[in-house]
């Protein structure tokens, strides 16, 4: 069990655009946070320009321990943190020092949300229930494939109609 005074990364949802003004707020606080940010090119009418924007839009991480998660809360813009199951779900510490060194070399990367084709899930309610298979797209549809290996078989569902877990 993790102590709740052992700092740990957290993850927290800011109103849309103002993670860099939540930042300057954990920063003049004392607080170690950290905003991935990378530069892209956007294009205007009349004009180029490069600009730093969040990889993670309405994101920001925050390194703390899990009893000071409501002076972060407290502050104008910070909407609420990520968990599961109306639990803080901290972030672990190798995942966010990834992040920083992907960022701090020139590779190019996208960011996809939920799950991606080639997932391997679980249903996690209706009448599939524990089942398990992977996710595939097809026509821009994304859809959940039940193999049935004994007899080379597979059915196909569409994704949107059950809830999934990815395995």
């Amino acid at each position: 069990m993790v102590s709740s005074h052992d700092p740990r990364w957290y993850a927290f949802v800011t109103r849309p655009r103002h993670e860099k003004k939540v930042k300057a707020y954990l920063d003049g606080a004392g607080m170690t946070s950290y905003l991935p940010l990378r530069k892209t090119l956007n294009q205007w009418k009349d004009r180029k320009k490069w600009i730093e924007s969040p990889v993670f839009p309405s994101y920001i991480f925050c390194h703390i321990p899990y009893s000071h998660r409501f002076n972060v809360l407290e502050y104008p813009s910070v909407v609420r943190i990520v968990g599961f199951n109306q639990q803080p779900t901290p972030v672990q510490e190798k995942e966010i020092d990834a992040l920083k060194m992907l960022l701090a070399s020139e590779v190019n990367f996208d960011v996809r949300p939920g799950l991606i084709t080639g997932d391997f899930v679980r249903i996690k309610s209706g009448l599939l229930m524990g089942y398990e298979g992977q996710v595939t797209q097809e026509r821009g549809e994304r859809l959940f494939v039940l193999h049935i290996t004994s007899l080379g078989k597979s059915i196909i569902l569409d994704a949107s109609q059950v809830k999934l877990e990815k395995i």
